[in-house]
């Protein structure tokens, strides 16, 4: 019999967590703001006739419960963006589904996924829009893009939950120009309401590997306290 030491293991999972570097998410739905996940068990307690009998955990079942969560954080890694399996309109979601989730798993990981999902003249502008310099660590630059978009009445804080609950819906397909570019409008609406709040048109270019990156974003808001949005409201700067 191995008695546990519990604080042992979970030092454990946070250091096989911070290796990874992972960002777990399940693939979302259409709804960044609704979205279950599946979680994987850590540990394993053999009960019998209602009773819990932890004692008998052995050290060979401990290491295939960390062995599996660390498999499942690294397969959830390669479905994030960028990623050649996704489509325009997964891309998308995946990546409004990060931002919504920032924090999920770890601090700034959406904005992370913002910086690495955008090519490297969206990414000039990411670090121009907080006064970054080309050589500011990534997570410093994803840190105060979440500072910046969250602060109150900053139009963009609708992306990472610092506004109305939205659902988001496609009004037509992709437009492909066969080009290795493409532009996508998705359209974010008030979850009770159905009242148009926001719509989005996204330039999308692939990288070598054909993984959608974004190039341009154009952001038309329709709420009261952001207008004129009916025009064009382009996105300049993502300080507002």
């Amino acid at each position: 019999m191995l008695h546990v030491n519990w604080n042992s293991v979970a030092l454990v999972l946070v250091a096989i967590i911070t290796k990874t570097n992972a960002f777990v998410v399940s693939r979302p739905n259409v709804n960044p703001t609704q979205t279950s996940r599946d979680h994987v068990p850590l540990f394993y307690s053999n009960r019998k006739g209602g009773h819990d009998e932890s004692e008998g955990f052995d050290a060979g079942t401990l290491t295939d419960r960390l062995n599996q969560l660390r498999v499942t954080m690294l397969e959830e890694e390669l479905k994030r963006p960028p990623n050649p399996d996704l489509t325009p309109y997964e891309f998308v979601i995946e990546l409004l589904h990060g931002l919504w989730h920032n924090s999920d798993p770890l601090p700034d990981s959406g904005f992370r996924l913002l910086l690495r999902a955008s090519t490297t003249e969206r990414r000039a502008k990411l670090y121009e829009s907080v006064g970054a310099p080309a050589s500011a660590a990534e997570e410093v630059v994803a840190s105060a893009l979440g500072e910046a978009m969250g602060r109150p009445k900053n139009q963009f804080g609708i992306l990472v939950a610092e506004a109305e609950r939205y659902v988001c819906a496609f009004p037509s397909d992709t437009l492909d120009y066969a080009d290795g570019t493409c532009w996508i409008e998705c359209r974010l609406r008030n979850k009770v309401t159905n009242e148009l709040l926001v719509a989005i048109g996204w330039s999308l270019k692939q990288r070598s590997d054909e993984a959608w990156l974004v190039d341009a974003i154009d952001w038309q808001d329709f709420r009261d306290d952001f207008r004129p949005g009916i025009g064009r409201e382009e996105w300049m700067r993502i300080c507002g």
